[in-house]
């Protein structure tokens, strides 16, 4: 339709002039519409119709297809010079016949939809200081570049039976006789507050951070803190005015759901906050509020805080994993029937053959759990004790509250027992076997590594220099010493039976891919692994 008013106002548009021609307004066939251009190869579609229109070879019944087509853009475009926009939209639709073609087509009610929006957007547009064709077309070519307000029309009403899913911005003013609060122990978006460089506020002004250009690193600021410090007290009212909107929507039942993964940890600790701000008041320390933050962290302070007051209207439920999935496996929705039984009773002969296509099993089933590459670091994990890690996660069922460490003017972060383990593992691969090191030469090569840019001043502090000088006195050292080749982090790649990973009876080989930290050939050349 949109095609139809470009070239009511501009039929020299080739893309939309073919598209109405080949379209139930036109009607006309491919073979026809290239009967058309060979007449006229050089020239637009629309001159190339006006020529076969004139030619008198033409062929006579594709002339009189394209002179009723010609005829009826021509009264379009007289009608539209005087006729509001709206009123000539309806009138294409049923000259044309198209409203109600398309009405018969798949999702028609959907389709006819679309079409009374673009007649309701030209009664609308008609009321602006805007007029014209043109300016329309323009209008809605830009609606739908900004992709603003160009969605398909609704066929749901307000007041029907449907299920709505919406944010809670969303459904302000609404209501609804049940509504469902879901994922309430999603955190609170902190991100603009932790990550950004400079914070800025409409009273308190700019905290930067401070940047330290000769170390490299980059210290909070007092005043960044402070901002810091009113815009989570900022963000936490509107939460809490966003929660209210929430808890207010329903008209009958609210349910709300929540995932803890380690709820009775969690339901002590919040009670050992609020013993140790206890008041005479039931209202809860705004200190313990901010420090909580998510929907079902406020849900269960205010459910120990007034359990008593509370009985009447909230009724809390605790279901762990292990239990909603007995549920849903406990479900044996299959019927037993008995096949020979059935069959007699219809006289089918072969039931032999039936019986043995319904009986079929695929031999390689086994095969089909059993991955085809895999790491080291995979398979090693593969042995933990798989029962321990199931009762964890069947007790833990659903948030996860991290405890940090305040970076307050910090001065230098602690390095981790993982990091300083891979110092050590770094530095031992940048020795080199062919150097005689003492104390001052593995010193040395610590500082010339931090030099470099590849450690920090922190990290050169943590590392002992005694244990690395210690290790150019082993035997492995030595052997290294004297080895044909020695070979440092070099990938591998080797072929293992599935039944000695997982402990089935497969006829299958793993890949499985690693990296060796050391490996050399000794004097007696004989591989040697660290």
């Amino acid at each position: 339709m949109m095609s139809l008013l470009k070239i009511i106002d501009n039929p020299t548009d080739d893309i939309a002039l073919v598209t109405v021609l080949r379209s139930m307004i036109g009607g006309f066939t491919d073979n026809e519409l290239i009967e058309i251009r060979l007449e006229n190869k050089n020239s637009n579609f629309y001159n190339a119709m006006c020529y076969y229109k004139s030619n008198e070879c033409a062929r006579e019944e594709l002339k009189n297809k394209v002179i009723a087509f010609l005829n009826q853009i021509e009264e379009f475009r007289k009608a539209q010079e005087y006729m509001p926009l709206d009123e000539f939209i309806w009138k294409i639709y049923l000259d044309t016949g198209y409203y109600s073609y398309v009405s018969l087509m798949p999702n028609g009610i959907l389709r006819a939809s679309n079409l009374k929006m673009l007649f309701e957007k030209a009664k609308q547009y008609e009321k602006t200081s805007f007029k014209g064709l043109y300016n329309f077309i323009s209008f809605i070519d830009k609606l739908k570049s900004s992709s603003k307000d160009m969605s398909g029309a609704k066929l749901i009403g307000e007041n029907e039976d449907v299920v709505r899913i919406m944010s809670i911005h969303k459904s302000k003013g609404l209501e609804f006789p049940v509504v469902f609060l879901s994922n309430t122990q999603k955190k609170f978006n902190m991100q603009d507050i932790n990550n950004d460089e400079i914070l800025l506020h409409q009273d308190l002004g700019l905290g930067p951070k401070y940047i330290n250009y000769e170390e490299g690193e980059s210290y909070t600021t007092l005043a960044r803190e402070a901002i810091k410090v009113q815009e989570k007290l900022e963000l936490i009212s509107e939460e809490m005015r966003v929660f209210y909107v929430a808890l207010t929507r329903a008209k009958e039942k609210l349910i709300i759901t929540g995932i803890d993964k380690d709820y009775k940890t969690n339901i002590n600790k919040k009670e050992e906050l609020l013993d140790a701000y206890k008041d005479k008041t039931n209202i809860i320390s705004p200190y313990i509020m901010q420090n909580h933050i998510s929907y079902l962290d406020w849900l269960e302070l205010v459910n120990i805080k007034r359990k008593k007051d509370l009985e009447d209207v909230l009724e809390v439920k605790i279901l762990k994993k292990k239990d909603l999935m007995k549920d849903v496996l406990s479900k044996d929705e299959t019927k037993k029937v008995d096949i020979e039984e059935k069959l007699k009773s219809i006289e089918y002969k072969n039931i032999d053959m039936l019986k043995e296509k319904l009986d079929w099993e695929y031999k390689y089933s086994k095969s089909n759990n059993i991955i085809a590459k895999s790491s080291v670091t995979r398979i090693k994990n593969m042995k933990l004790d798989l029962e321990e890690e199931e009762s964890e996660a069947e007790d833990n069922i659903e948030q996860e509250i991290n405890y940090k460490e305040p970076e307050f003017l910090y001065e230098k972060a602690k390095l981790t027992g993982a990091r300083k383990g891979t110092l050590v593992h770094m530095i031992l691969s940048k020795l080199d076997e062919k150097v005689q090191y003492n104390i001052d030469k593995v010193r040395e090569l610590v500082d010339i590594l931090q030099e470099k840019g590849i450690i920090n001043e922190t990290e050169k502090e943590s590392i002992d220099i005694d244990k690395i000088y210690n290790f150019t006195k082993t035997n492995i050292w030595q052997e290294m010493k004297k080895a044909k080749e020695v070979q440092r982090e070099r990938p591998f790649y080797m072929n293992i039976k599935a039944s000695e990973i997982y402990g089935e009876d497969v006829d299958e080989n793993i890949l499985v891919q690693g990296v060796i930290d050391l490996y050399y050939i000794n004097e007696k050349r004989k591989y040697c692994f660290s």
